[in-house]
């Protein structure tokens, strides 16, 4: 019931594709498959050779033309001098007097609208240095480097259906210029390569493929681009379900780079998925031999081990079981000690510690992720009753049920088994924080925002409950308080897109109060209820 927003992901390619930071794989807290989560791609830009001096003749050796007045050929052979020795901000103003006494010599106004141009977008102003640089080309449309300086531009900038217009136009300038070639085909690579990541951050897996595709058409033989490309096509073929083409593009990638620890990290993921455990244990260990600090694979070897654990305690195997379980519990504890905020490893910690203890059977822990992967909210319901039939002190079961119940429709009942699952256990945040939702939802304000208040002193850092306090005090009209809570979550995390939507959302709403129009209309859109508290 916790409110989330999509994540997107931008990419900027120049030379090199930068760095991604990759979905991160994990195992679910207990039972079957791996989830991901996508995080957004960072991005490095590196300048261009050709726009860090300026390749073009024009700008180069005219410090010996005839013809210049004595002034104004001494001030231009300082503005060469700096530029040259790449000291761009002393540079500028030189260039700038000299354009301003270029008067009517077409030749030494296009070069120092073309210098002009790389000095600006050396400070990074590349609004400026586009004028400059178009500039450029209306004095002298001829003038190829102004044509491909701009269209690399453009390129740093992302606009790459401009870059091409602009490589293109060298190419019809001169055909067989095999660096505009280069950065067409390279440009169209990084366009699709970009639109992948795109779609699959919005869990448009078909159009991802397509796209990756697309790019390692282009790119396959860019070797700081193509492993990432075949690695997240591995993942894109993943989410479909489609394994041996995932096995396919993952192993391109490490053959690409063989150092490319996530990659063996999902290729274990596949493994695991296809009941191959030994081929599971290997992969994750490939990965760990490479990054012996990666939470994740340190969390899904010891999700493997926890799996053997349960088929070891079905078949009444003791010293095995209790051999595995102590193994996945270290490997869960080193990942957590790694990544504290790694939530999936603190959980598996936690449902270990309870089997160990005698306190959770592996038949509830089982049948509760069984539960979180059925489609049918019907099915569903049956599934956690089940649990519950099994194991009456199970508070996660009568959570998970409340929020299934909640999304079809009865709210009674569903009131009914998170205040169960508080009865249970008063520190569940979870529980805390979807009863305040619910009871939001239906007008309760003051109960609602207890139990938010309650869940936020259990777990300071349960934003959840941040943004639902925000959605009860707009839903209630108090749009002061939930302004201020709007505004505190973006000064924490000023890309917090949750947070501006729903500053958004309560900027609207006090609009129409203030035309004397009703705000009462409350939706949720929240996550898939099977996520909380499995």
């Amino acid at each position: 019931m916790k409110s989330q927003f999509p994540l997107s992901a931008s990419f900027l390619i120049l030379i090199a594709i930068a760095a991604c930071t990759s979905r991160q794989v994990t195992a679910p807290e207990t039972g079957g498959g791996m989830k991901a989560d996508v995080s957004r791609a960072e991005v490095e830009v590196t300048r261009p050779d050709s726009l860090k001096k300026g390749q073009a003749t024009v700008a180069q050796n005219d410090t010996a033309r005839t013809g210049l007045p004595d002034e104004l050929a001494e001030l231009k052979y300082v503005a060469d001098s700096l530029y040259w020795a790449e000291r761009f901000d002393e540079a500028l103003p030189y260039w700038i007097k000299v354009l301003e006494q270029a008067g009517s010599d077409t030749m030494l106004v296009c070069e120092a609208h073309y210098v002009l141009g790389n000095i600006f977008f050396q400070k990074g102003d590349y609004a400026k240095a586009e004028l400059e640089l178009k500039r450029s080309i209306l004095t002298d449309s001829l003038l190829i480097d102004a044509h491909r300086d701009l269209g690399l531009l453009y390129f740093v900038r992302g606009n790459y259906d401009a870059a091409l217009t602009s490589f293109g136009k060298v190419l019809q300038l001169s055909p067989n210029d095999s660096d505009a070639s280069y950065w067409i085909d390279f440009t169209r690579g990084s366009a699709a390569y970009e639109n992948g990541i795109k779609a699959f951050g919005s869990a448009d897996y078909s159009s991802a493929i397509q796209e990756f595709e697309i790019a390692a058409t282009y790119l396959d033989a860019d070797t700081s681009a193509n492993y990432k490309i075949y690695f997240y096509l591995g993942k894109a073929h993943i989410e479909r379900f489609e394994y041996d083409d995932a096995l396919g593009a993952l192993e391109q990638c490490v053959e690409f780079n063989p150092n490319w620890s996530d990659a063996y990290v999902e290729m274990a993921g596949v493994y695991f998925a296809l009941q191959d455990f030994e081929k599971a244990i290997a992969y994750n260990q490939k990965a760990l031999s490479i990054h012996p600090d990666s939470p994740k694979a340190l969390n899904n070897l010891g999700y493997v081990y926890y799996t053997q654990a349960n088929t070891a305690s079905a078949q009444g195997e003791a010293e095995l079981t209790e051999k595995l379980y102590q193994v996945a519990l270290r490997l869960f504890e080193r990942a957590a000690a790694l990544s504290p905020k790694m939530a999936v490893a603190r959980n598996n910690i936690e449902h270990v510690k309870q089997i160990l203890a005698g306190e959770r059977t592996v038949e509830a822990l089982t049948l509760m992720n069984t539960a979180s992967k059925i489609d049918k909210l019907k099915d569903r319901i049956s599934t956690y009753e089940k649990i519950i039939e099994k194991d009456s002190t199970y508070d996660d079961a009568y959570n998970n049920l409340g929020v299934t119940l909640f999304y079809a429709g009865e709210t009674d009942r569903a009131e009914e088994m998170l205040r169960r699952a508080i009865a249970l256990d008063p520190y569940n945040y979870q529980a805390h924080n979807n009863l305040g939702l619910l009871l939001g939802t239906i007008h309760r304000y003051d109960e609602a925002l207890k139990h938010l208040f309650i869940a936020i002193q259990i777990r300071r850092d349960y934003f959840d409950a941040y943004y639902n306090l925000g959605y009860i005090y707009m839903w209630k009209e108090d749009f002061e308080s939930s302004r201020r809570i709007w505004l505190q979550l973006l000064k924490i995390n000023v890309q917090d897109k949750q947070a501006r939507n729903g500053l958004d959302e309560m900027n609207r709403r006090e609009e129409l109060v203030k035309r004397g129009e009703s705000s009462l209309k409350i939706e949720v859109q929240g996550d898939d209820p099977a996520e909380e508290g499995n």
